[in-house]
């Protein structure tokens, strides 16, 4: 009789640790996806496009570099002239000024080489920045020397 009670308490036993196992395992799993998803390197690079979702319809030469993990990081600089770039910032609520001193903006080409502080300088130009604590936020310049825009924009 207390054999057939250990059988039956050793089975039962071993079905908890089994499912322990499959639930323990299933959530390493779905932790290690949602790592992967967060923040893992999801970047592209493109350069030379004629155009680009949420750029506007007169942009060209487009140079994008986009990261689709957490970061959610664009950085974008393309060919516009200065009228049709104060347009789309008016379009986004982006009150541009012109450049007083000097500001400094990311650059696409930058990113994708990994040369994240090499920033561009422009001292004539329109300028704008909304930042927020932990850096997210948005920066836009234009450069009336080269005549293009930038774009920088990320989720933290």
């Amino acid at each position: 009789m207390d054999t057939i009670i250990f059988e039956h308490n050793f089975k039962f036993m071993k079905r908890i640790l089994i499912g322990f196992l499959a639930i323990a395992l299933l959530v390493l799993l779905t932790l290690s996806v949602l790592f992967w998803i967060s923040f893992s390197d999801r970047s592209s690079y493109q350069s030379g496009l004629p155009n680009f979702e949420g750029l506007p319809q007169t942009a060209s030469d487009i140079t994008i570099y986009q990261n689709k993990n957490i970061s959610g990081t664009l950085v974008a600089d393309f060919k516009i002239s200065e009228s049709n770039f104060v347009s789309f910032a008016k379009e986004k609520s982006w009150v541009v000024q012109p450049i007083k001193n000097v500001e400094y903006i990311f650059q696409a080409k930058a990113f994708h080489e990994g040369k994240f502080n090499d920033k561009l300088e422009i001292a004539d130009g329109l300028y704008y920045s909304k930042r927020a604590e932990n850096g997210g936020g948005i920066t836009v310049a234009y450069d009336r020397k080269s005549g293009r825009g930038y774009i920088e924009s990320s989720n933290r």
